[in-house]
C-alpha cells in the first residue's frame, strides 16, 4: 500500500469540514464508556445504587445523598490506544479527568441534605486511525460522486453539495462525454486516515439527600462543553477507463482529498434518582435513575476542503478526444484545488433519553458490590437547525427545526444500546481496598447500515466526505486499588476498552446497483469493510480529602 504518498500529503492538508450526519454526531455524544474518579473506574461505574462517590452525580443523583463527611476530589488521567498511531500523532495522551465538591448537612433527626458540584470527562476523543484496502476491484469514491450528481439531473448544482460540485470541477469524474459514453475511472486501492482531538466535559450541579438511612433522592442539572477536532485524508489509486476499455498507462489518475472538521458548543441535561433500602435491617438497596436528551446547541466550521490531483479535465461536455488525461507538469507532481468559500453550519442536537435500574449491597464493611442496566435511545437521536437564525456566532436557540431526512437515517442505521455493568470493592485490610468492574455495550450501529447521501438532508450541502464505521459492541474490563486515612484518600484504577468497527471509505451502492446506474458497475461485488482496532488502555489517579 502506498503509505509514503499518504504521509506526505498530511503536511498539506487544508482546513475543511464534514457535515454533521448520524455517524459523526453518535461519534460526538455516544458516552459508552467509563470516566470519573479511580474507585468509580475501578468498579466499572458500577456505583448506581452504592453511591457514595461524587462520580455518581451523573449516573444517580441519588447517590450523592449518601455521603456523610463534606468531599474534594481531583482526577488526572492517561490514555494509550492499542493500535498504532499515524506518523507524526501518539499513542497516549494525558488527561485532566474530574474536579469535585460535596457539601453535607446532617441533621439530627437522621436526615442529610447535600450538595455537590462535578467537572468530570465525559468522551475523550484523542485517537488517530488508519484503513488501508487493496483488491477494490474498480469500486470508487468517484463513482459514488458522479452517481450523486446524476440525482439531481443538474451536472452543476448548489443542490449537488460542495464535495460533488467540487470533484466534479477539478476533473475527479465525469458523468457523460458528448456522444453520451460514460467515462469510468477505477479504483484498485485505497488508504484513509484520521487523527482527532478534544474532549467532552460535564458540569454537574447537584442536589441530594436522605430520609433515616432508608430512602435517597437525588437531581443533577448538567451543562456539557464539547470541543472536537479530526482531520482525515483519503487516497484513492486508480487506472482510467474510458466505456470499459483502459486508457494508457500515463492516464493513471491518483488523487487525494484532505479535510479538517470543527464543532464547538454546550448541552444541558436533567438527572433524576432514588435509592431504596426496602429492608431496615439490611444493606440491599436499590436504584432507579432517569436521563433526558442532552439538547446541544452546536457550530461547525467550514473554511475549505482540498483536492489533490495528478490530472486535469480542460473540457466540459466536449468529445473525449479533447481532454487532457497527462499529469499537469509532465513530472508527476499533484497539483492542489481548494473549495472557494468559507462558510459554517449551526446545528442542534439531541441526544437520547437513559434509563438505568441499580441494586446493590455490602457486607458488614469490608466488602460491597453493584449491578447495574441502562438503556440509551441512540436510535432516536434528533438533529435540526436553530428557528430563529442567527447572523453569525452569537445567537442560538434550543428549539429546532428538525431535519425530519437525517432523523430517519438515524433510526435506520442506529439502534438502541443495552449497558450491562457490575463492580466489587474488597477491603483486606481497613485502610485499603482492591476494585474490579465490568462492562458491555451493545453496537450502538447495525451491521448493514450505511451512510446513505441520497437523502433530502439540509446537511448534505456542506458535506466534505464520503467515509463511515459501524461500531461494534464494546467489552471494559477495569481494576484498581485505593488507600483511605482518616481524613485523605488517594486512588488508582486501570481501564481496558476493548472495540472493534467496520469502516467503509465510502458507500458502493452506485457500483452495485442493477439499475439506473448500471454504468458504474464492476467486477466487485460489494464493498468489503476495513476491521478498525478501537481499543484503549486508561489509568486514572485521584485524590481527595474528606473533612
Amino acid at each position: 500500500m502506498k503509505k509514503v504518498f499518504l504521509f506526505a500529503t498530511m503536511a498539506l492538508a487544508i482546513t475543511a469540514a464534514k457535515a454533521q450526519d448520524t455517524y459523526t454526531n453518535d461519534r460526538l455524544t455516544n458516552t459508552s464508556d467509563v470516566h470519573g474518579t479511580a474507585r468509580y473506574v475501578g468498579m466499572g461505574g458500577a456505583m448506581g445504587a452504592l453511591g457514595g462517590d461524587i462520580s455518581v452525580i451523573s449516573n444517580n443523583p441519588a447517590g450523592i445523598g449518601l455521603m456523610r463527611r463534606n468531599d474534594i476530589s481531583i482526577g488526572m488521567g492517561a490514555m494509550i490506544q492499542d493500535a498504532d498511531a499515524i506518523d507524526g500523532d501518539s499513542r497516549g495522551h494525558y488527561s485532566f479527568d474530574q474536579l469535585g465538591f460535596v457539601a453535607v448537612f446532617n441533621n439530627p433527626n437522621g436526615n442529610n441534605l447535600n450538595f455537590a458540584v462535578n467537572l468530570q470527562k465525559k468522551l475523550n476523543f484523542s485517537h488517530s486511525m488508519i484503513a488501508e484496502q487493496g483488491g477494490l476491484g474498480g469500486l470508487s469514491q468517484a463513482a459514488q460522486l458522479a452517481g450523486l450528481m446524476m440525482d439531481f439531473g443538474d451536472y452543476y448544482s448548489q443542490n449537488n453539495g460542495s464535495l460533488v460540485n467540487q470533484a466534479y470541477g477539478v476533473g475527479i469524474y465525469d458523468v457523460f462525454d458528448a456522444e453520451g459514453g460514460v467515462l469510468q475511472h477505477r479504483a484498485d486501492e485505497n488508504s484513509f486516515y484520521r487523527t482527532s482531538s478534544g474532549n467532552l466535559y460535564g458540569l454537574d450541579l447537584n442536589v441530594s439527600g436522605g430520609v433515616q438511612d432508608r430512602f435517597f433522592w437525588g437531581a443533577t442539572f448538567g451543562i456539557d462543553f464539547m470541543k472536537y477536532r479530526s482531520n482525515t485524508s483519503y487516497v484513492e489509486f486508480r487506472d482510467g477507463y474510458y466505456n470499459n476499455s483502459p486508457l494508457d498507462d500515463f492516464r493513471v489518475q491518483d488523487y487525494t482529498l484532505d479535510a479538517q472538521h470543527d464543532v464547538n458548543g454546550t448541552g444541558f441535561n436533567v438527572k433524576v434518582g432514588t435509592i431504596i433500602r426496602p429492608i431496615e435491617d439490611n444493606p440491599f438497596r436499590f436504584g432507579i435513575a432517569i436521563e433526558t436528551p442532552t439538547w446541544y446547541t452546536l457550530k461547525q466550521e467550514d473554511s475549505y476542503f482540498t483536492f489533490y490531483t495528478k490530472w486535469q479535465n480542460n473540457g466540459w461536455n466536449e468529445p473525449a478526444g479533447s481532454y487532457d488525461y497527462g499529469y499537469l507538469d509532465r513530472q508527476g507532481d499533484y497539483k492542489q484545488y481548494d473549495s472557494p468559500d468559507a462558510n459554517y453550519l449551526e446545528f442542534n442536537l439531541h441526544a437520547p433519553w437513559k434509563f438505568r435500574l441499580s441494586m446493590a449491597s455490602t457486607v458488614e464493611d469490608y466488602l460491597a458490590w453493584d449491578v447495574e442496566y441502562e438503556y440509551a435511545m441512540y436510535n432516536k437521536a434528533k438533529m435540526g437547525y436553530p428557528r430563529d437564525e442567527s447572523n453569525g456566532w452569537d445567537d442560538q436557540s434550543v428549539s429546532m427545526d428538525s431535519d425530519k431526512a437525517m432523523n430517519g437515517l438515524t433510526e435506520n442505521v442506529a439502534n438502541g444500546v443495552h449497558n450491562f455493568r457490575a463492580g466489587i470493592e474488597y477491603k483486606p485490610v481497613p485502610k485499603l481496598a482492591v476494585r474490579a468492574g465490568y462492562n458491555f455495550f451493545s453496537a450502538p450501529m447495525k451491521s448493514d447500515g450505511r451512510f446513505d447521501q441520497t437523502i433530502d438532508s439540509y446537511s448534505m450541502f456542506y458535506t466534505t466526505g464520503t467515509d463511515y464505521m459501524n461500531l461494534k459492541a464494546a467489552n471494559i474490563f477495569s481494576f484498581g486499588m485505593g488507600y483511605r486515612g482518616k481524613n485523605f484518600y488517594a486512588d488508582v484504577a486501570y481501564k481496558y476498552r476493548h472495540q472493534k468497527g467496520d469502516f467503509y471509505a465510502f458507500d458502493d451502492s452506485y457500483q452495485t446497483a442493477k439499475v439506473p446506474e448500471a454504468q458504474f458497475i464492476t467486477e466487485s461485488r460489494e464493498l468489503k469493510p476495513v476491521d478498525v482496532n478501537l481499543d484503549r488502555h486508561n489509568v486514572t489517579f485521584t485524590l481527595g480529602y474528606k473533612f
